[in-house]
């Protein structure tokens, strides 16, 4: 089962697999990384569902249920990242869906637990989680995240899609309300004309984000 790939910039393509590791193919030959109990520098977890290389060139590996791991070429070894931060719960921030560097180069997570932020230059971790305040995160189930022309945030989860404010660290939420057809985001892109494509169980979104009083509106 084929749940992630990535080609990196030596035009290897990784494949990340449900149950079966991880897999890196040259053009000639597969070689397979799975997890050892017995070594701390194998792959965390079996269940690779995300693999993303950032802009310096490192190898993000997101686990279901063993957290990330990012790979060293060099040792073919991998090294398991931590967080360094106090989230309520770490357990579901070991569940990673997505994973985003932004042009400022901090590394954003999308977890079962909410997001995790790793910010260039600051040693500790930092994390957005849904509460019952409505400028928080609107679910801690992040589906995908995506950083538009603007340099905006937005974050898509199973109850609707969120806007990051910068300035004062809150999200805007927008849902069923605002026009989406679900409030489940299954992923964001952007087109030429700057405008966005949501996609979700109940059809595609083409969303206009436009400055109201409010903050942004469709």
């Amino acid at each position: 089962v084929i749940v992630s790939l990535c080609v990196d910039h030596d035009n290897v393509l990784w494949i990340g697999t449900f149950f079966g590791g991880l897999n890196r193919f040259d053009g000639r030959q597969f070689t397979r990384y799975v997890h050892s109990d017995g070594d701390s520098s194998s792959l965390a977890n079996d269940n690779v569902w995300q693999i993303f290389e950032d802009r310096e060139q490192n190898l993000w590996i997101g686990t279901l249920g063993g957290g990330l791991d990012i790979f060293n070429r060099e040792t073919n070894r991998f090294k398991h990242i931590q967080y360094k931060g106090n989230p309520p719960d770490i357990g579901p921030f070991n569940y990673i869906s997505c994973i985003l560097q932004d042009k400022k180069g901090n590394v954003w997570v999308g977890t079962t637990g909410g997001i995790a932020v790793f910010e260039k230059g600051n040693t500790t971790t930092v994390f957005y989680q849904s509460s019952k305040d409505k400028s928080d995160l609107s679910n801690n189930n992040v589906s995908c995240l995506f950083e538009d022309s603007k340099g905006r945030i937005w974050v898509g989860t199973r109850e609707g899609l969120n806007l990051f404010n910068e300035q004062a660290k809150q999200f805007q939420t927008f849902t069923t309300s605002d026009g989406l057809p679900d409030d489940m985001i299954l992923n964001i892109l952007e087109d030429n004309h700057q405008t966005l494509w949501i996609s979700t169980p109940n059809g595609l979104c083409n969303a206009i984000p436009k400055q109201g009083k409010a903050g942004i509106v469709f």
